[in-house]
């Protein structure tokens, strides 16, 4: 099946939308039920506490991308040639960037909308956990496009009196963060992203070249497509739709099994890097984890250390990264235990699904629920990945596939960053959360 530009935008009823299918560069879109399980919350329940960690929105490419997207322009300038089909729009086609000495890098538009929108849809999705005018925190890792994505979900979720909320801003280099800040790899001497190495080099070798020479008879003249060309494409369907608010026309390129062909050769590269194929790798999120665990198993009385006194946190935590700490983080969570090693060599059957899990404002949310039983209260904790429930398949026997707090508490005590890393200063449990003095923390205002 073709997809042309006008018959898709986010959620705009295509059958098939290659948006949802491009792995981490994806515009953020809800993930689906892949597990059957309402997210609703469960009869007899009450969420009485959330915590959000959020990659940054849409942004603009980094440097390194925009370089590719300008060679590629410099190839077809250079060349003198005809193109058909659906690639009759390469002789008018450029960059997209229209100032990207100030773009590059940042938040889109598109951005934006998405985290000034997950502020106003969590404000109604947990009705009693802010009251107005009352200080609110956030917190977000030190980079400018996770700063600003804090500030624009923080205008989303406060209105008009944003002001009332602080931006703790945790510096990961400092010395002082080893194992404590929301971007733990950076100071894990052991830790290496391979980017899924042969496992992605492999998948390519088999999956590009027919879509390449597919390609190259729809030219004619002295252009001829590459591979490493070709793979750009459906990239440049995504990042070009949610910076222009238009729809591509690279995203009518590829047809539907060749974007599930990419978007699998993004499993491999996530699975296989920093996710639940990478080995040690994927514990480097364990402290984060387990300072999560920490604030649940407080529940809403949370408190923090401020400089003054001590705080009571918010019932809604939030806290911004980035696409490889999200999917860090997705793998130690408990609810990939059961999925099966990638092979690269065919497209699997999985619940990993890179899209699924870490796409621009990909989410992780933990909420805690307080339930009725007939012993009395219970507590539970459930995992969300982009509004879409996953269960942990060895503990999910509460309401709703939950886990019973205490048992998950168990359950993440795991390997020991430390050990993990080759360091022997590091934080177990972060911090960041629950000491607002930390000398790597500063303040920012939305």
């Amino acid at each position: 099946m073709r997809v042309t530009p006008h018959t898709l935008w986010l959620g705009l009823g295509a059958a098939f939308n290659p948006l949802q299918h491009l792995g981490a560069n994806s515009p953020w879109f809800a993930g689906p039920n892949v597990n059957n399980i309402s997210t609703a919350v469960p009869e007899q329940c009450t969420v009485d506490q959330a915590i959000y960690i959020v990659r940054h929105g849409s942004r603009y490419p980094d440097p390194g991308a925009y370089q590719e997207w300008k060679d590629l322009y410099e190839a077809f300038q250079s060349a003198e040639f005809r193109s058909s089909g659906e690639l009759s729009f390469l002789p008018d086609w450029s960059p997209v960037l229209r100032h990207p000495d100030q773009e590059i890098g940042q938040v889109s538009i598109t951005g934006y909308k998405e985290l000034y929108n997950l502020g106003a849809d969590l404000r109604f999705r947990y009705p009693s956990f802010y009251d107005d005018n009352t200080p609110f925190l956030l917190w977000a890792n030190d980079y400018q496009r996770t700063i600003d994505s804090a500030r624009l979900f923080a205008r989303g979720y406060l209105g008009p009196n944003s002001s009332y909320g602080d931006i703790y801003v945790v510096d990961a280099d400092d010395p002082a963060a080893v194992g404590n800040s929301l971007a733990t790899s950076d100071q894990c001497p052991d830790f290496q992203d391979t980017g899924g190495g042969r496992y992605v080099s492999t998948w390519e070798e088999a999956y590009l070249p027919p879509i390449t020479a597919r390609l190259n008879a729809l030219l004619s003249g002295n252009l001829t497509l590459t591979d490493d060309q070709v793979k750009l494409f459906p990239y440049l369907c995504g990042f070009e739709t949610q910076i222009t608010g238009r729809v591509s026309p690279w995203c009518g390129v590829f047809g539907e099994q060749e974007v599930l062909a990419y978007e699998y050769a993004q499993d491999l590269r996530y699975y296989y890097g920093t996710g639940p194929g990478a080995g040690k790798n994927m514990t480097v999120m364990l402290p984060v984890l387990r300072g999560i665990v920490d604030l649940l198993r407080d529940g809403p009385t949370a408190t923090a250390r401020g400089n003054s006194s001590t705080l009571l946190l918010p019932r809604l935590i939030v806290a911004f990264t980035h696409d490889n700490q999200i999917n860090e983080l997705a793998s130690v969570l408990g609810v990939f235990d059961g999925q099966k090693a990638l092979s690269p060599h065919r497209i699997d059957e999985r619940v990993y699904v890179s899209s699924n899990v870490n796409p621009m404002r990909g989410t992780i949310a933990f909420e805690r629920l307080n339930c009725a039983a007939s012993e009395g209260q219970t507590v539970h904790v459930r995992v969300l990945l982009n509004d879409a429930v996953y269960p942990i398949p060895s503990c999910r026997t509460g309401p709703g596939s939950s886990c019973l707090l205490e048992e998950y508490a168990n359950y993440v005590g795991g390997d020991s960053f430390a050990s993990v890393c080759g360091v022997s200063n590091a934080t177990e449990s972060v911090g960041f959360f629950r000491d607002l003095t930390l000398p790597f923390l500063r303040v920012v205002r939305p």
